[in-house]
């Protein structure tokens, strides 16, 4: 029974840090914009968006995954940060994710998709991405992990170049 509470309090202790991590003012980028978010967001530091750098990127905590992309059908080593920490950060809410590259390439992520914690990549095999090989920002899913991510649909959201993020509603 104590351990019981004790998950409890700790999930609920978690949960307000979380909620009070996102309600922080956000601090205007420094360097070059990488990536802006608008939409149903909480959280702004520019007029009706947020905008990352690659530091404020890299302060949400990197993490890692290994995929196979599927139109080499190499597997590459991809480091950036979670999806799910950029909306958390600017309080996003929302049905939906569009998300658009410096081409206007535009694909709808759904929320649910979340689950599968899908990764903006900043690097690939070690090496920073830029605009030549697809970054500097690229959406990647962990399709090696999930037999469900393999397919067209899922393949589609996997964005290179990404630059906006818009939170949507239904």
């Amino acid at each position: 029974m104590l351990r019981l509470t004790l998950l409890t309090a700790v999930i609920a202790l978690v949960g307000s840090l979380a909620q009070a991590h996102a309600a922080e003012p956000l601090p205007p980028a420094k360097g070059e914009v990488l990536l802006k978010v608008t939409g149903e967001l909480e959280v702004t530091n520019a007029p009706g968006r947020a905008e990352f750098d690659r530091a404020m990127l890299e302060a949400l905590g990197r993490k890692s995954l290994t995929a196979t992309f599927v139109i080499s059908g190499k597997t590459h080593r991809f480091e950036g940060v979670p999806l799910r920490a950029v909306l958390e950060r600017v309080g996003g809410k929302g049905a939906r994710i569009r998300a658009s590259a410096w081409n206007d390439y535009e694909v709808d992520i759904p929320w649910d998709d979340l689950k599968y914690d899908p990764l903006i990549a900043m690097s690939a095999d070690g090496q920073v991405l830029t605009l030549r090989d697809k970054g500097p920002l690229w959406i990647v899913y962990p399709r090696d992990d999930y037999s469900a991510l393999r397919d067209d649909l899922h393949d589609s959201r996997w964005v290179w170049q990404l630059n906006r993020l818009h939170i949507a509603r239904p």
